[in-house]
């Protein structure tokens, strides 16, 4: 039985070759002594990697935590270790050893796989050894806010900065289970259910579909370990939301019944990484009625729904042309946003995320995408915009296709008071406009 009571029956046959795939790649650096240091050292380089990624698989499957437990103990850190001894004791022609590529990386677009690992050793690890030990397998690039929040509440002496870069690959899904975290106490457990409650239309651009939009190879592997870690860290009731698919409830129950007493018992009740969360603050929204905004300026500051950063972020991107020339690049700049759609003519996994966005940003409640009916396709396409237009219209806004002459799809959403300015704006551009009406039949 696979843990997501939302899997069927391909993703246990895909689940499984993953682990026998995984399973052989851990085999080659073992039974390959003839190959030269170079190519030994790049498989025992992947091995923490891939034994990381196999425990993964191993709970997605449905495995007992405590077979995935003694997998680690007995085979996974076994290997793990003589791979990096390997490594380390290869020079480097200059004389130099290899730097720690074997390692576990936090960067800008780190794998979801560092956090299954970290909640895996933090809710089932009774020795505190590894895990304060923590420079042995991972390697911090890019600082990370969230990250070290959360390793923080299980390690006193980890680093906490005074500043954090941004990173546009990671914010969108961290930037909330912090905002959650930096409420009054009393107020997390809602916090957290109101975050996970979100948490799936957050994961979209990772691959979580709704069911009428999986198609027959569609798989989403993956599970909110960062919310399983937040849990622990800050000690919050999650009566609320522990019934959630995705929640991993039961890593949290061994963590509270068998180390939260004992290994962790130094924290107090409730302090987590015992450092001040401040809630981000709500991007600035102009008035539209009231902005001094002229000609492509004011064509922006329309379709990105007055959001004053992501405009400044265009324009710094277009400048401020007096004619479009280049459409394809000032849509790529507003979809970058989250304010445009710009999909291929037969991509509807991406047209579908961008619907969900656009509407998501404006405050409109989450858009449905409708059945899978066309499957998929450019039928599918035009069936997703026209449910958009249809679904925005009684919310106060309006869908417009702009025209590239491509193969592609492009379209904004602009509230009805300004649709007919936006239509001029747009003529004097030198933009084509359409209608849903005229593009989107079949």
């Amino acid at each position: 039985m696979m843990r997501n009571p939302d899997a069927n029956a391909d993703d246990k046959v895909f689940c499984d070759g993953k682990l026998e795939s995984l399973a052989g790649q851990l085999r080659r650096a073992w039974e390959n002594e003839n190959y030269t240091d170079e190519i030994l050292i790049e498989y025992h380089a992947c091995t923490f990697e891939i034994v990381v990624e196999y425990m993964k698989y191993l709970y997605e499957r449905g495995k007992p935590l405590a077979d995935i437990l003694n997998y680690f103990e007995k085979k996974g850190w076994p290997d793990y270790l003589y791979s990096a001894e390997f490594i380390r004791s290869k020079p480097l022609p200059n004389g130099e050893l290899h730097w720690a590529a074997h390692r576990l990386h936090v960067g800008e677009s780190s794998s979801r796989e560092i956090l299954f690992f970290i909640a895996f050793l933090v809710c089932m690890d009774h020795s505190p050894e590894r895990l304060h030990n923590y420079k042995n397998w991972l390697n911090v690039l890019l600082p990370c806010r969230m990250m070290d929040v959360l390793i923080k509440s299980f390690i006193p002496g980890y680093p906490y900065l005074p500043k954090y870069e941004i990173s546009n690959y990671r914010e969108w899904w961290m930037t909330p289970l912090l905002d959650a975290l930096a409420q009054p106490p009393e107020q997390r457990p809602a916090a957290l259910a109101a975050h996970m409650g979100n948490w799936c239309r957050l994961m979209r651009p990772l691959n979580w579909r709704p069911k009428n939009e999986r198609k027959k190879f569609y798989h989403f592997f993956d599970f909110a370990f960062e919310v399983a870690l937040a849990v622990c860290a800050y000690d919050i009731d999650d009566s609320s939301f522990r019934d959630h698919p995705y929640y991993p409830r039961d890593l949290v129950n061994h963590y509270r019944e068998h180390i939260r007493h004992t290994r962790d018992a130094w924290r107090a009740e409730g302090v987590g990484a015992g450092v001040e969360l401040f809630p981000s603050a709500p991007p600035r929204r102009i008035d539209l009625a009231q902005s001094k905004r002229k000609n492509f300026a004011r064509w922006v500051e329309l379709v990105c729904d007055g959001y004053d950063d992501a405009v400044e972020g265009v324009l710094k991107t277009m400048g401020k042309p007096r004619k479009v020339e280049n459409l394809f690049g000032l849509l790529n700049a507003l979809q970058d946003a989250g304010h445009a759609i710009q999909a291929d003519i037969k991509d509807d996994d991406s047209l579908g995320c961008q619907a969900s966005d656009l509407t998501d940003a404006r405050g409109m409640g989450p858009f449905e995408v409708p059945a899978s009916d066309p499957p998929e396709g450019p039928g599918r396409c035009m069936a997703i915009l026209r449910a958009l237009a249809a679904w925005v219209t009684p919310r106060g806004y309006r869908m417009i296709d702009l025209d590239d002459e491509d193969d592609a799809w492009h379209a904004v959403l602009v509230r009805a008071e300004y649709h007919e300015e936006f239509l001029a704006l747009s003529r004097s551009l030198g933009l084509r406009t359409r209608t849903p009406e005229q593009v989107y039949e079949d």
